[in-house]
C-alpha cells in the first residue's frame, strides 16, 4: 500500500493513494495549529477501526450464509490518554444492522471474527488498546442486543 501526504499550508496536508484517487483532505487539531480544514489523524485512525470492522463483520457473516444489510458502526467511545502520547486507552464500536434469519450467537461469531482475526486494522489497534462492539439487529421487528469484546490481540 503506498500513500503520500504533502503539505499545503501549516498544518493542512492532503493525502492520496495508489486506492483512491481523490484527494483527502487532513489537518491538526485546532490547538495545535489547525483551521478545520480536513480531517484530524485520530479520526482517520477511527474511521480505519470502524469501516474495516463493518466490512469484515458483514463478510464473516456473509460466508457462514447469514443475510444481513444496512450495515452501520459508529464510534461510541474512544477514550484517550490526558497527556502525551495522547494514544487511545479504549474503544467501543456500535453495530446497527437488519438481518434475516439471524441468531444472537451468529452476530457475536461474526463480530468476534473480525475482531480477532479478519480486520487486521482492529486487530492491530486491539494489541494495545482494547476493543469493546456493541450490536443491535432487527430481525424481522425483533431486536437483538448484546457485547462483543475480546482479549488483547497477540500475533
Amino acid at each position: 500500500m503506498k500513500i503520500k501526504v504533502r503539505q499545503k499550508a501549516d498544518f493542512h496536508f492532503i493525502g492520496t493513494g495508489e486506492d483512491f484517487t481523490a484527494e483527502l483532505p487532513i489537518d491538526a487539531a485546532g490547538h495545535v495549529g489547525g483551521k478545520g480544514r480536513g480531517f484530524r489523524p485520530p479520526g482517520l485512525l477511527m474511521y480505519s477501526v470502524a469501516s474495516c470492522m463493518g466490512i469484515h463483520a458483514y463478510e464473516e457473516l456473509h460466508k457462514a450464509g447469514k443475510h444481513v444489510e444496512n450495515v452501520e458502526v459508529e464510534t461510541v467511545s474512544a477514550t484517550r490518554r490526558e497527556t502525551s502520547p495522547k494514544v487511545f486507552t479504549a474503544i467501543t464500536l456500535q453495530f446497527r444492522m437488519k438481518g434475516k434469519d439471524v441468531t444472537d450467537e451468529d452476530i457475536k461469531a461474526g463480530i468476534l471474527r473480525a475482531l480477532t482475526t479478519s480486520c487486521s486494522i482492529a486487530v492491530m489497534v486491539n494489541m494495545v488498546t482494547p476493543i469493546t462492539c456493541k450490536y443491535e439487529v432487527d430481525v424481522a421487528g425483533k431486536k437483538l442486543t448484546g457485547t462483543v469484546t475480546a482479549p488483547a490481540a497477540k500475533l
